[in-house]
């Protein structure tokens, strides 16, 4: 099963097959032996809807304070398997929309959140306690290890469904947003989830 979870998730989530992919996941955590990374399943990051929403339209209005026109907005979780004390992500804004498919443009942003002020990922505290125990951990058996596997493409997925519902949220308090791609992802990930 390694490879095939990073596999349907690079086919499901630029194709807005997000909450399918979820499913899958879920799905895919319950027909294996009870790990402690199983602690992910029905855990989301959707009570912080409004708070994100919130900021999202606060980094708008700044960029239209700096007369800077953005077409795209990008959101990335921090590395969050190696860093499992705090989860959190940062915003970068751009002028000019690239390709979910080719991502080297997210490298060249043209704004972005002081790094003292990222947005604190809230929800999943006991998910990141068994990150902080196990993932560094080699000697893991194989069950947990891909239980792993899977977990990590959920916390990425749910980052994803967080921003989705937050953009969503914050067009409706800003017409500033509205047309404007919104891309998430996770530190060092290929796939992105984009909403507009």
């Amino acid at each position: 099963m390694f490879g095939v979870v990073s596999t349907q998730f690079g086919l499901m989530v630029p194709h807005g097959k997000l909450e399918k992919c979820i499913v899958f996941l879920e799905e895919g955590l319950r027909s294996i032996k009870r790990t402690p990374y199983h602690r992910v399943l029905g855990k989301d990051f959707l009570g912080q809807t409004d708070d994100l929403a919130g900021f999202l339209v606060d980094f708008c209005k700044k960029a239209n304070t700096e007369k800077l026109k953005l077409a795209a907005i990008y959101l990335e979780m921090n590395g969050f398997t190696i860093n499992p004390d705090q989860w959190y992500c940062d915003m970068f804004g751009y002028k000019k929309a690239g390709d979910v498919w080719e991502l080297d443009w997210l490298s060249s942003s043209d704004m972005e959140t002081n790094p003292y002020q990222c947005f604190v990922l809230k929800g999943m505290e006991s998910v990141q306690e068994v990150f902080a125990e196990l993932f560094l951990d080699n000697k893991q058996p194989l069950g947990v290890k891909l239980a792993e596997e899977i977990a990590e493409h959920l916390v990425t997925a749910r980052f994803m469904q967080l921003v989705a519902a937050s953009h969503k949220a914050a067009r409706r308090r800003y017409s500033g947003l509205k047309g404007l791609q919104v891309l998430a992802t996770a530190h060092d990930w290929d796939t992105v989830h984009q909403t507009m």
